[in-house]
């Protein structure tokens, strides 16, 4: 559960990666100008791969995945 100030998250948790600083840049850069909340890019990512696993299209798409990240909710 996240807590901050006076407002409680009950469902929501923080995902820490460690990635090449250069590329956090570049993709925090990115998703300024074209408007990307990077928590809502994060989170339909890991639900277009839960999904494809369990419908069984994962493992038929040899792990590919591909997904729209300007379309609602991602782009603010």
């Amino acid at each position: 559960m996240i807590k901050r100030g006076k407002y409680e998250y009950p469902n929501l948790t923080g995902d820490y990666n460690l990635i090449d600083i250069q590329i956090r840049k570049d993709v925090m850069d990115f998703c300024k100008k074209r408007g990307i909340n990077k928590s809502k890019l994060i989170e339909e990512f890991y639900k277009s791969i839960l999904i494809r696993f369990r419908d069984g299209s994962l493992n038929a798409s040899g792990g590919y995945i591909t997904i729209n990240i300007l379309r609602n909710p991602i782009t603010k």
